[in-house]
C-alpha cells in the first residue's frame, strides 16, 4: 500500500470519527431538550440516560476511530476489560454533563457542564491511550496536553452555550445553531484527540501489547459501523416521539392517565 492511499485511507477513518460524534451531540443535545421540556428532571431520567450513551458512544468511537486513522506501522489492539470500561465510564461522565445543562440554562451552568465535558473526553482520551499497551511506552509532552485540553474547554464550552443558551434558543435561526453547536464538539473532540496522541508519541511506538485480545479492525467496525445505525435508530426513535408530542408542549415517559368515561342513564 503507497503513501498515498495510507493517508486517504487515514483521512476517511478521521471524517468518519468526526461524523460519528457529531451524530451523537445532536441526538444527545436533542434528548436534553425533551428533558427540559418535562415536569421534572426525576421523571424524565430516560431520556437524560439516552442523551448520555449517544454522547458517551459517539466520544469512544470519535477517540478511538481517530486512533486507527494514525499511520501506525504495527496493528493496534486494546485491552477488553480496558474497553469496557472506558465505556461505562464516558456514559456514567456524561449523564452529569446532561444533567446539569438539563437542570438551568444560565450561561456559567452551561459552561460548567460543557468544561465536565472536557473533562470526560480528556479521561477518556488517557483511558484510550494506557488501553492500547502502547510499547516501547508513553511519554506525555505537558505542552501538547495543556493545549488539548485548553482547545476542549473553550470548543466544548462554546458548543453548549450555542446548543442550550437562551439568546440562541429564542433565535429564528435555533437550527442552524444547534447544527454548528453539534458540528463544534465533533471538531473539538476529534482535533483534540489529535493534539493528545501527538502529545504522546504514539507514530514513534513500535508495538501494542493487545494485539491480538481486542484488534482495533474490529472495534473500528464496531464504532464505524454499529454505533452510527444505533445512533440513527436513536434519532428515528427520537423523530416518532416528537410527531406523537401531547398538546401540552413537552414529552413525558411516564404515559398519560386514561379518562373515566360517565356513563349517561336514559331517564324513561
Amino acid at each position: 500500500m503507497t503513501d498515498s492511499s495510507t493517508a486517504e485511507f487515514s483521512m476517511l477513518l478521521w471524517l468518519l470519527g468526526a461524523l460519528v460524534m457529531g451524530l451523537a451531540a445532536h441526538l444527545g443535545q436533542a434528548w436534553v431538550r425533551m428533558t427540559q421540556r418535562g415536569p421534572t428532571l426525576l421523571r424524565q431520567w430516560p431520556a437524560l440516560l439516552l442523551g448520555s450513551s449517544a454522547l458517551g458512544a459517539g466520544m469512544c468511537s470519535a477517540l478511538v476511530l481517530c486512533m486507527q486513522a494514525e499511520a501506525l506501522s504495527f496493528p493496534v489492539g486494546y485491552k477488553v476489560m480496558a474497553a469496557l470500561g472506558l465505556w461505562a465510564a464516558a456514559i456514567v461522565g456524561c449523564l452529569f454533563a446532561v444533567a446539569l445543562t438539563a437542570f438551568s440554562t444560565r450561561s456559567w451552568v452551561l459552561f460548567g457542564s460543557g468544561t465536565l465535558l472536557a473533562g470526560v473526553v480528556m479521561g477518556l482520551e488517557f483511558g484510550w491511550v494506557w488501553a492500547a499497551g502502547f510499547r516501547p511506552g508513553v511519554l506525555w509532552r505537558d505542552e501538547l496536553v495543556g493545549g488539548a485540553a485548553v482547545l476542549q474547554i473553550i470548543g466544548l464550552a462554546l458548543a453548549n452555550w450555542l446548543a442550550f443558551s437562551q439568546a440562541c434558543q429564542a433565535s429564528e435561526r435555533r437550527p442552524m445553531w444547534r447544527l454548528a453547536a453539534s458540528a463544534l464538539v465533533a471538531l473539538t473532540v476529534m482535533g483534540g484527540q489529535t493534539v493528545m496522541l501527538l502529545a504522546a508519541g504514539v507514530l514513534g511506538q513500535r508495538g501494542s501489547v493487545y494485539q491480538n485480545e481486542l484488534p482495533g479492525t474490529v472495534l473500528s467496525l464496531v464504532f464505524g459501523v454499529l454505533v452510527p445505525l444505533v445512533l440513527a435508530a436513536m434519532s428515528l426513535d427520537l423523530w416518532l416521539r416528537r410527531s406523537q408530542r401531547s398538546p401540552r408542549g413537552h414529552a413525558d415517559f411516564n404515559p398519560p392517565k386514561r379518562r373515566k368515561r360517565r356513563q349517561r342513564v336514559r331517564l324513561l
